[in-house]
């Protein structure tokens, strides 16, 4: 638990100056964490796929990830480009599993969808990626500690046997409560939101978090792995750390383009 936490606040002071000047230290940070995510992707079904993949992956989340700069059409010839260099790779290459291009097809969407939506962030406020963080994390935080004080039903076993409905619930309540105060003053107070957007986002991202990180716990179960690397002490890998924040930020990014 110490060894988290102060993980968590070395990446905080890390992060924050980042996430909150953007630019190119935004896309520095992307590029660096997507070709580490790349590998551990890669590394989790590395029996059926050839080696020659690794630098494969490389090439497409990069690919993946600057295609934002362009523009959504770019972001769909990447995209159509991986889906067909995937199948090939399923049609000739008989150890590869169709469940591993369908594991590797998501992961490329989700890395460039999240890179997508942070581009859109940037364009309203750099408070936005925080908005989106502290509903996120807050929420994380808040499961962990009702789960530990008040945890007695399973939320589910099957895909991750410590989490509890109770948890599930105090996560949720916390995290609504956080975000849209933080949300108030930062964004609505100054004109960047309507209300409405504050009230739908605080309440929606505070579950559609919590079925990321089970999401991506579902295929940690399916691989037999615990966590998908070791760059974070206590925490695994990039994609332990982006698994509630890629769905939250996917959504935010959706209920940016209807309702702003």
């Amino acid at each position: 638990m110490k060894q988290r936490v102060i993980t968590a606040f070395i990446l905080i002071a890390i992060l924050a100056p980042i996430l909150y000047f953007g630019g190119v230290a935004f896309w520095a940070l992307a590029t660096v964490f997507g070709l580490i995510s790349a590998n551990e992707m890669v590394k989790i079904a590395e029996k059926s796929w050839p080696k020659s993949f690794q630098l494969i992956s490389y090439v497409m989340v990069l690919a993946v990830i600057f295609s934002n700069l362009g523009g959504m059409q770019y972001f769909f010839l990447v995209d159509v480009l991986i889906l067909i260099i995937l199948f090939a790779m399923l049609i000739f290459n008989e150890k590869v599993q169709f469940a591993d291009i369908g594991v590797m097809f998501m992961y490329y969407n989700i890395i460039g969808m999240m890179i997508g939506g942070f581009t859109r962030f940037y364009e309203i406020s750099n408070m936005m990626p925080f908005y989106m963080a502290f509903a996120t994390c807050v929420t994380d935080a808040g499961a962990y500690f009702a789960g530990r004080l008040f945890g007695k039903h399973k939320l589910n076993e099957r895909i991750s046997p410590k989490k509890t409905i109770e948890g599930s619930v105090g996560g949720f309540i916390l995290g609504a409560v956080i975000s849209f105060i933080f949300g108030y003053f930062t964004l609505y107070v100054k004109g960047l939101v309507p209300i409405s957007f504050l009230i739908v986002g605080s309440l929606t991202m505070c579950v559609i978090g919590q079925i990321g990180d089970l999401a991506f716990s579902a295929i940690k179960r399916h691989y037999g792995i615990k966590d998908f690397g070791s760059l974070f002490p206590g925490h695994g890998g990039v994609l332990d750390r982006i698994d509630s924040i890629s769905f939250n930020t996917m959504w935010l990014y959706v209920l940016m383009l209807v309702m702003l």
